[in-house]
């Protein structure tokens, strides 16, 4: 509360005070939320404020917010999904003015008056996450695109220009340079076992060896 207290020592300053205070204690910012439903199709979700505004004295829940549009990774060419399971963490954020127009595609004008409306938020997946519950097993040294919340299977990719493609059956990389090498050992087998074809059969492996090699070489 600003300004000084009681009936008689109200000055114009004090009362202008206290109405920019409360108007900006009621204005609304990004604050955090959690899914509740997805509509993939719609591009919106149900979601779950998780700012808990105090009500004489007592902390209250807020109600959910429904047909809020989710903002995704997207350019004019190229764009990345993701599953939006409910439990997801995301920040909500309010537009300046009413957006009922832009989001109908019928162009920007404010369809009325309200401003920094909870009608207006859109929940974005990059953010909302609570510093008490950090994203586990993060690697700090590479790009790490992943397919499970931990880490077990994705794709990473590292500064120097190598990659590891982590599935349900192991590595990749691994996978793809072990079979290289064992069709070469058998090129090798074939090629002493018998007098036809040794020559082609030598360099046949060594083309091989020098493929799994920069398969080895190429994982991360």
């Amino acid at each position: 509360m600003t300004g000084y207290l009681g009936k008689r020592t109200n000055q114009d300053r004090d009362v202008v005070g206290r109405q920019i205070q409360n108007k900006q204690e009621n204005q609304w910012g990004p604050i955090p939320g959690e899914i509740v439903s997805y509509d993939a199709a719609a591009g919106t979700a149900t979601v779950k404020p998780l700012y808990k505004p105090v009500h004489n004295g007592n902390a209250v829940d807020m109600p959910e917010l429904y047909e809020v549009p989710v903002d995704l990774p997207r350019t004019g060419s190229a764009g990345m999904t993701f599953p939006i399971p409910a439990g997801t963490k995301v920040m909500l954020t309010p537009a300046m003015r009413s957006m009922d127009n832009y989001e109908a595609g019928e162009g920007g004008e404010p369809f009325d008056g309200r401003s920094f409306h909870l009608a207006d938020m859109r929940a974005s997946i990059a953010g909302g996450d609570s510093l008490s519950d950090p994203m586990p097993n993060v690697d700090a040294d590479n790009t790490h695109l992943r397919f499970s919340p931990d880490g077990a299977f994705g794709i990473k990719g590292s500064p120097d220009g190598k990659f590891r493609i982590d599935g349900s059956e192991g590595n990749l990389y691994d996978i793809i340079a072990t079979f290289m090498e064992l069709v070469a050992s058998d090129q090798l087998i074939i090629a002493y076992g018998s007098s036809a074809g040794t020559g082609h059969q030598l360099q046949n492996r060594a083309e091989l060896m020098e493929l799994a090699a920069k398969v080895r070489a190429m994982a991360l």
